[in-house]
């Protein structure tokens, strides 16, 4: 079946601004819905059970609904201004005759009186109390109601009053059927009115209730009862704080049933006792009752007299069901999973926060989920590892330098060297004949050439100044040599 939602609207949502307590947000505050307004007592319970931290689903009853029970209008005036329905129905009459009566019950049964000041006495006809009009069988049977009367012992002449009198007279043809005088049939003084609704007299024949005491009436009532419904509030997460919906509206039982009342303390209530049996206190016993669901036959016992249950029904409250929002505040990190302090993850907090700081974290934004939630984002920060202690720091290496390239050197033109001073041979002394000698055959002096270098490089800086000399000092000696040998030669 589809669930029937409603918002709900507190117009005294405002006034109740004091009791949100520090845990909800401004939305606390229910709003308002259309069918019937919380009281101001609910909106305080539902106050106080969000003060406890519920969770999702969690319950609570807040009571029974306030019902004003149905009425009629009627108030009952008071035990001393009340007109009994008896009274109201009984012709007014005054005692016509010097009677002589005989006490038939209570302390002075047996006695023999008058009454006194008989002329002024006034009272009811009780015959006529009947629902159908006064029948007097042959003249008889004919008797007043008073509500006190003083009578006068005709034994010794004394004086003594009794209430709720009844007095048999003389019927139409003047013939008196008993000479009896009843007191105490309080009955007829019962403190419930014509005018009152609730109750519905039947009176078959008043004439033999001084008799009797009682019987031959009856006093119907009806009696109903609203059955409160309960409010039951639930506790939803998908609904923001603040925000109420009714899936159940209330609707009232009722309970009703029917009674047959026989009022019947007489003789057993002394003095005016019982007045205080009113038809208000009749009823709230007979509401009482029903309130358990009596079975029909069953019967009700009172001070005041019996109720027999002659009918029963019954239909039963629709409890009201709302559901209330809450919120909660996340601590997350940027990929989902909860903001963890010293290895244990940071739980959700009830109600909306502002965000906090936590210790290798840096908070990055807040967000509202769909649902009202508040989720504050963090993200870890990335330390350096610290270096171990007595370890020195390791250097980074500087990226080197780009090495200079060598400026060329420009070889220095060698020198010329000087030619060696021709040295003019000394005449030498008329050699004494020497012994003749086979001249050696003469060494062919080397041939002055430059020697080409085995591997062609190219020379370094300052060594080409440096060869150059040294080869042109040896190109210089070995011509020397040449010329000395040449001029040896000749000379020979």
């Amino acid at each position: 079946m589809k669930r029937i939602k409603k918002r709900v609207i507190n117009t005294a949502a405002l006034g109740l601004a004091l009791l949100v307590t520090p845990t909800l947000t401004y939305r606390s505050a229910i709003n308002t819905y259309a069918q019937a307004a919380l009281t101001a007592d609910e909106e305080a319970k539902i106050q106080e059970f969000l003060a406890t931290e519920p969770q999702n689903n969690d319950t609570i009853n807040l009571g029974k609904v306030k019902v004003d029970q149905p009425t009629t209008g009627y108030t009952f005036p008071g035990v001393n201004n009340y007109t009994s329905l008896f009274k109201t129905r009984g012709q007014k009459i005054t005692l016509d005759k010097d009677y002589e009566f005989t006490i038939d019950n209570g302390d002075h049964a047996g006695k023999t009186v008058k009454v006194k000041d008989w002329a002024n006495v006034k009272g009811y006809l009780v015959n006529s109390m009947s629902d159908s009009e006064p029948e007097f069988e042959n003249g008889l049977d004919k008797y007043m109601f008073t509500d006190e009367v003083t009578l006068i012992d005709q034994a010794d002449g004394s004086a003594f009053t009794v209430k709720n009198a009844v007095l048999s007279l003389e019927g139409e043809e003047g013939y008196r059927m008993f000479d009896s005088l009843w007191t105490d049939r309080y009955v007829f003084d019962l403190p419930v009115e014509a005018g009152d609704t609730r109750f519905q007299p039947e009176i078959e024949d008043a004439s033999l209730i001084p008799l009797y005491g009682n019987g031959y009436w009856t006093l119907h009532a009806t009696v109903t009862e609203m059955v409160p419904y309960e409010t039951i509030v639930k506790i939803d997460e998908s609904l923001k704080t603040g925000e109420v919906e009714e899936d159940v509206a209330g609707v009232l039982g009722s309970k009703a049933g029917k009674y047959d009342i026989m009022y019947s303390p007489y003789e057993d209530l002394p003095g005016d006792t019982y007045k205080q049996y009113t038809s208000d206190v009749i009823y709230a016993d007979l509401l009482e009752n029903v309130d358990t669901e009596p079975a029909v036959n069953d019967m009700l016992s009172k001070p005041w007299g019996d109720a027999t249950v002659t009918n029963f029904t019954s239909s039963p409250a629709t409890n009201r069901v709302l559901r209330v929002g809450i919120d909660y505040t996340h601590f997350v990190t940027e990929d989902g999973t909860p903001v963890t302090v010293s290895g244990t993850n940071v739980d959700k907090k009830f109600g909306l926060k502002d965000k906090e700081n936590f210790e290798g974290y840096e908070y990055v934004t807040t967000r509202t989920e769909a649902n009202g939630d508040r989720v504050h984002v963090y993200k870890k920060i990335v330390e350096t590892p610290a270096e171990p202690e007595n370890t020195p720091a390791p250097v980074t290496p500087e990226t080197p330098a780009q090495p200079e390239a060598p400026a060329p050197v420009t070889p220095e033109t060698p020198a010329q060297p000087e030619a060696p001073a021709p040295v003019t041979p000394e005449t030498p002394a008329q050699p004494e004949a020497p012994v003749p000698a086979t001249p050696d055959t003469p060494v062919q002096p080397v041939a002055s050439a430059t020697v080409a270098p085995a591997v062609q490089s190219t020379p370094k800086t300052g060594d080409a100044g440096l060869f150059t000399s040294a080869f042109m000092l040896f190109t210089g000696m070995i011509g020397s040599v040449g010329a000395f040998v040449t001029k040896k030669k000749n000379s020979k």
